[in-house]
């Protein structure tokens, strides 16, 4: 191993340093005198070559921020979920097929990134992450949405884009604490023909799936304020969209919309509407005109009123 890698790693555990950075640093194992530096809070070990975790990791207790990411790892040591005060997790862009069930046991778990794995399901034990905030688990092999992820009550932020999704439960936007939800370049056809009006959400992303009908219960999510249904397969817009009294953030490009409700007009708070890439009566000057929603609104209207 590399000599001054590897004073580096003593001249931190002899200062008694919280922080350790040894991201890029070619490691195909873990240094045996890191595993002794029991006071560590925050360690980088992204972007190595490492195909394991010793079971020795159990050893840095205090350990609150731990990065593995862009490595090579096949698997977690059940000895991880010995890091009890763990409250951040990154593991994306490795070869992970499966989770360890005592990866449940991390009681302090606030933000975990699995995304960029072979994920296809998760243990039942996920479910007891009762304080995770935010959960990445794009880009894996899940075909279903896990129900694990329905019984975390203080979720705010997940990310299930870029898996081979069909459906989507309704069950997950009751999820009252849920903020943003991104479930772009799926193979969702449908949406729940019910949604949640108890849901909180800000951010939905829908791009880049297949969807042709937009249920009109989707308006029952009030809070929205920013909505991406780009590249699908849209035909027309429900006219309850004014329901969506906050949104922001309309992205209807490249779809199928050849009319548009005159609803569209009383959303007050609208500050961005895309629509370019579809079959509208409207200028393509015009529609460049996203930041300005009312210019492109009143011109198709005095297209439509002839």
């Amino acid at each position: 191993m590399d000599k001054d890698l590897l004073e580096m790693i003593e001249q931190a555990a002899k200062c008694l340093e919280s922080d350790l950075d040894l991201s890029e640093k070619g490691l195909t194992e873990l240094p045996p005198a890191l595993l002794s530096m029991s006071h560590l809070e925050t360690l980088f070990l992204d972007e190595n070559q490492l195909t394991a975790i010793p079971k020795e990791i159990s050893q840095l207790s205090q350990l609150k921020h731990l990065d593995l990411s862009n490595n090579q790892l096949l698997y977690l040591p059940p000895e991880i979920a010995q890091l009890l005060e763990l409250e951040e997790l990154y593991i994306e862009t490795n070869q992970l097929a499966m989770l360890t069930p005592d990866i449940g046991k991390l009681s302090q778990l606030k933000k975990l990134n699995l995304s960029d794995n072979q994920l296809i399901a998760l243990p039942h034990e996920f479910a007891q992450l009762s304080l995770l905030k935010e959960l990445d688990l794009s880009h894996n092999q899940l075909i279903a949405v896990p129900p694990e992820i329905l019984q975390l009550p203080k979720l705010k932020e997940l990310d299930l884009s870029g898996n081979p999704l069909t459906t989507v439960p309704p069950e997950l936007f009751q999820l009252t604490q849920l903020k943003s939800l991104n479930l772009s370049n799926t193979q969702l056809k449908d949406l729940p023909s019910e949604f949640s009006p108890v849901s909180r959400l800000k951010e939905l992303d829908l791009s880049l799936n297949q969807l042709k009908i937009l249920p009109s219960s989707l308006c029952q999510l009030t809070r929205l304020k920013e909505l991406y249904l780009n590249e699908n397969e849209i035909e027309v817009l429900p006219s309850q969209i004014a329901q969506l009294s906050r949104l922001e953030w309309l992205d209807m490009r490249d779809n199928h919309l050849t009319s548009l409700p005159s609803s569209l007009s009383q959303l007050s708070e609208l500050e961005w509407l895309f629509l370019e890439g579809n079959p509208l009566p409207i200028p393509s000057q015009i529609l460049e005109l996203a930041d300005e929603p009312e210019d492109i609104i009143n011109n198709y209207m005095k297209t439509l009123n002839g």
